[in-house]
């Protein structure tokens, strides 16, 4: 329970968009936006997700389904979408959050997140994930 305290008040006072902790000590930040930001942790330093608690502004379900491969124990989210907790919990992460909601819109507020729409019938976090990654690059190379 010490990390899960320790990520929120660090998402909380820091500014960041993200914060991972693994025993007791803040492994990770970021104070980017989007989706990034765990993928490159995911890929950088997927060993060092396994068992930790992340604090993040938002999880929708693609970033769900990261938090699942990164084998992450626990997610404190501000703004959580109804099917990112669900995942979530059915992979046996603790969640808590301040807010749910049906879904995570896009960043003008106008439509469903698009991110959010690629994984809408993803149920295999693998997949997902290359599904994300696919969409990243293609986003990157626009």
């Amino acid at each position: 329970m010490l990390d899960l305290t320790l990520a929120q008040n660090e998402l909380a006072e820091g500014g960041y968009s993200y914060v991972l902790v693994k025993d007791e000590k803040v492994i990770s930040t970021s104070c980017d936006k989007g989706i990034q930001p765990l993928m490159d942790i995911l890929l950088d330093e997927e060993k060092q997700m396994q068992g930790s608690t992340l604090a993040d502004k938002v999880i929708g379900k693609a970033a769900a389904f990261l938090c699942i491969l990164g084998e992450v124990k626990q997610v404190y989210a501000q703004v959580i979408g109804d099917c990112a907790k669900d995942v979530l919990e059915h992979h046996g992460i603790e969640v808590e959050y301040n807010r749910i909601v049906p879904y995570i819109m896009n960043r003008d507020g106008t439509d469903k997140c698009p991110l959010e729409k690629l994984v809408d019938h993803v149920e295999d976090p693998r997949e997902a994930y290359e599904a994300i990654r696919d969409f990243m690059t293609k986003s990157v190379g626009a």
